[in-house]
């Protein structure tokens, strides 16, 4: 909708805080509360149209003006309730009627229909909108109709919404015809305009006020539009204060900080004030106050001469501000009452130091790319005035995460953290660096930092500001279909602990197994005490590094029948612990069960803060389920077998048994470089005897980790060098058909 005039954007800020000085003693109509009560006229008809239920829903308004009031002509501002498009009434609105009837206004809360079409999406909440809109220009229409008899100025009627109310008025202003989307239901509906009553009415309006309000596409804000004041509370998760997804209505909208944003950069007169700590609603106390004082500066702005201001300044007279961020400056002036108003920037000349930066001619500062300080000047009627600017820069980046595991499957989200000298940290989007892969076969970044896998392998990504720069390691580890993780056929590097236990012996046996030579045999012994409660845990503890991002880690667990309980603890990249658990009871004491364990939504531990890949599975924990009687004495025996992981994609045997990966394969250790330790990975395709040699750089052996027979399937070894130096090693894997040698460097 077009404005009876344009006034270029003043700062945008994003917690402004709006103070009016007053001069004068007396106070100021439409800006002050000059009246001591508001009369009200209550039900009046103004229009009627078709409901989404197809019946003809007649619309309503109550009518507030000054308790003796002599003026005849006066501002009028049309207010409209919120209630998520669906509920609400007028009533609502009541208050600020008043309030705006005390001021000198002449004030109007009015009916909309009410309700959303299902399927509730974009497209129906549009509709829903639409009629609202429709029908807040009957409104108008009406009053311009009906102008002497209630006293109103045609020329200055405004609009103020609250929530919902704010979605309508903010689409009054700035939604057109042309701009109505295809879908959007016209031949039921109707045209902008509706047909809800006094037609030939112009429903022109001089400005919005915009409270938790939002818009649905921010490109329907154009230059020469009617200016906007948006009040927000930065926590609203409703109508999110600058964009996102509303928790109310499911679909993206665009609230006050961007409206604020986009009028600033079209010229659209405009103003804000935004609640850091508050949510949706937050800063009701201040609407009154801030709607007036946005609606008088409208009127002296469009009736007063320039040269009529006086006592011009700058908003701040000292600025510090990072290299990456930008600072719109505002003008103010007094008013021939003595009023300080905002100015439209065209009417204020700035400029600044060619060494800090540059200043657009609406008043928007950017540093430049080297600290340096000086000064932003504003003429305003042969009046200078001036605020010295500092500007500092980047001290270091940081990217995250330092080093993670992916797969093939799934892609992975990398961020940029950016410090200045006093390591305090600035949220610059990650679009602003230049990010690369430096081995893009094995996988690729795009400019949103969204990594994709494509082989197995390493690569890293850099990310580069002007001159800083940082790297994470990303390593592909991608499989599928389940492979064995450790088949439990040596006790060697496993030790074992309890919880309130009397005894507890773990022994290698070969007459009870799922698959393989062999199993774990647990034997535990217990005496109840009801102080103790259900604290009686079994811990298997060894470190495995876990290949990947399996979706499940499976055990083969055969019980004496009681209840028991299964987790598992691992730890990430960042060494915060998490948790897994088994999805059923270890109480099959005939025959082993597949007991399944999810390792994704992994349950964080005291100080995790976020999960990190790669993963290591530090201990198994069994909690026993005792014989519940004070001093009894439980024991029993557990057998556990086969512990292997499973991967995303199709399995078309039974899930107890392994499946062997498709291709014989050694892994590049991890990591590399190393110190002292690394991990080095190996499939294969079928049971055989593996050797694996670590050898230095004039071809001896230093190292022998492997020389016996393996099981078809992933495998891990731990190296530790230290007992070497720093240098240059080959590790060799040789079997009866393949032989394969890597490089791997250790520095300490």
């Amino acid at each position: 909708m077009k404005s009876f005039y344009n006034f270029p954007p003043k700062m945008l800020i994003v917690i402004f805080v709006f103070i009016f000085s007053q001069v004068t003693d007396a106070g100021t109509r439409y800006r002050d509360i000059v009246f001591p009560s508001a009369v009200s006229t209550k039900n009046i008809f103004f229009g009627s149209s078709m409901n989404i239920d197809g019946t003809n829903d007649s619309l309503f308004l109550d009518f507030y003006e000054p308790a003796n009031d002599t003026l005849q002509l006066r501002p009028l501002v049309v207010c409209i309730h919120g209630g998520s498009l669906v509920v609400g009434n007028r009533i609502e609105m009541s208050s600020f009627c008043a309030d705006f009837a005390e001021r000198g206004y002449v004030a109007a809360t009015i009916d909309y229909r009410l309700g959303i079409e299902s399927p509730k999406g974009v497209t129906t909440i549009l509709e829903a909108l639409l009629r609202g809109v429709q029908d807040a220009k009957a409104a108008v229409r009406f009053f311009r109709s009906k102008a002497a008899e209630y006293g109103i100025d045609t020329s200055q009627i405004y609009l103020e919404g609250s929530s919902a109310g704010s979605m309508v008025a903010v689409h009054y202003a700035y939604w057109n015809e042309d701009e109505i989307p295809a879908d959007v239901n016209q031949t039921k509906w109707g045209n902008i305009e509706g047909t809800s009553g006094n037609p030939g009415y112009s429903t022109a309006i001089k400005g919005i006020i915009n409270y938790c309000g939002g818009i649905v596409n921010s490109a329907w804000i154009n230059a020469g539009e009617v200016p906007v004041a948006s009040i927000d509370g930065l926590l609203d998760t409703v109508i999110p204060p600058d964009s996102g997804v509303s928790s109310d209505f499911g679909i993206e909208l665009f609230g006050g900080i961007a409206i604020s944003r986009i009028a600033t950069r079209l010229g659209i007169y405009n103003q804000e004030a935004f609640f850091p700590d508050q949510g949706h609603g937050g800063g009701v106390d201040n609407l009154p106050a801030f709607s007036s004082n946005f609606l008088y500066s409208l009127m002296v702005l469009s009736s007063t001469p320039q040269q009529d201001f006086t006592s011009m300044e700058l908003s701040t007279k000292s600025l510090t501000i990072f290299r990456y961020d930008n600072y719109t400056f505002e003008t103010t002036a007094l008013d021939t009452s003595g009023n300080k108003i905002i100015l439209p920037s065209s009417w204020v000349q700035y400029s600044c130091d060619s060494r800090i930066g540059t200043i657009q001619p609406w008043g928007v500062f950017t540093p430049g790319d080297h600290p340096d300080s000086g000064y932003v000047y504003a003429k305003f009627n042969n009046t200078t005035d001036s605020c010295f600017v500092k500007t500092y820069g980047i001290q270091y980046i940081r990217m995250t995460p330092k080093f993670t595991v992916a797969d093939t499957l799934r892609t992975l989200q990398l961020s940029v953290e950016t410090y200045d000298a006093d390591s305090v940290q600035h949220n610059l989007p990650i679009t602003m660096f230049t990010l690369t892969s430096t081995n893009p076969s094995v996988g690729t970044i795009d400019s949103n930092g969204v990594f994709t896998g494509k082989m197995n392998g390493t690569t890293t990504i850099i990310a580069t500001l002007n001159n800083y720069s940082d790297t994470s390691v990303i390593r592909v580890e991608s499989a599928s279909g389940i492979i064995s993780f450790d088949p439990l056929e040596s006790l060697s590097g496993w030790t074992f602990t309890y919880d309130n236990l009397d005894s507890l012996s773990v022994s290698l046996v070969t007459n009870q197994k799922s698959q393989g030579n062999a199993s774990f045999k647990i034997d535990y012994k217990l005496t109840y005490d009801q102080l103790k409660s259900s604290y009686y845990y079994i811990y298997l503890n060894k470190d495995l590094l876990v290949y990947g991002i399996p979706d499940s880690i499976y055990l083969d667990v055969k019980s004496d029948g009681r209840n028991h309980k299964l987790y598992y603890r691992y730890s990430d990249a960042n060494s915060e612990f998490f948790r897994g658990f088994g999805k059923k009871y270890l109480n099959d004491s005939v025959t082993f069960d597949m007991v399944n364990s999810p390792m994704t939504g992994l349950s964080p531990l005291t100080g995790a803060s976020g999960l990190t890949y790669p993963l290591t599975l530090k201990r198994i924990e069994i909690q026993i389920a005792p014989d519940k009687v004070q001093g009894q004495v439980t024991s029993g025996t557990l057998y556990l077998d086969n512990l292997r992981l499973k991967y995303p994609g199709n399995t078309t045997e039974v899930e107890k048994t392994p499946l062997s990966p498709a291709l014989f394969s050694l892994e590049q250790n991890y990591p590399n470089p190393f110190n002292p330790s690394t991990v080095i990975n190996f499939n294969l395709t079928k049971k055989e005897k593996v050797s694996l040699a670590v050898y230095d750089i004039v071809g001896r052996e230093v190292a022998t980790l492997i020389d016996k027979d393996f099981t078809a399937g992933f495998h891990s070894v731990r190296f530790n060098a230290s007992n070497l130096s720093s240098g240059i090693y080959f590790y060799r894997l040789q079997t009866e058909e393949h032989s394969v040698v890597k490089k791997m460097v250790l520095l300490k």
